[in-house]
């Protein structure tokens, strides 16, 4: 049985070279295309969606529950309630967004 050879030819060197370069290449395209894609999903979101939004879709939205909101609240979030007997809460969504990095910046 014939053994191969370990040792590379010049040629099978620039093969593989070329070949890791093109895999390195196709990696990277993928990772910007995924980043893009993210960007575009984030601005849309940011400009397409309504200013207000109910209590519970921007708690699912921010991953978070409503003892955040009380405290939230607490530091000058205002609710907004359409009707007094009604029990839906909305907030302004880009009073949300500015409550949340001003306390980032100085929590």
């Amino acid at each position: 049985m014939l053994q191969r050879n370990i040792n590379h030819t010049n040629e099978e060197e620039i093969i593989i070279n070329l070949l890791s370069k093109e895999v390195e290449e196709t990696l990277v395209n993928n990772l910007i295309d995924q980043c893009a894609k993210r960007i575009l999903t984030t601005l849309e979101n940011h400009y397409t969606k309504p200013p207000y939004v109910q209590q519970k879709e921007i708690m699912a939205e921010l991953g978070v529950n409503y003892a955040y909101f009380k405290k939230l609240e607490a530091q000058g979030l205002k609710r907004v309630k359409i009707d007094p007997k009604d029990k839906t809460v909305f907030y302004k969504r880009s009073d949300v967004y500015a409550l949340m990095d001003k306390l980032a910046e100085y929590g």
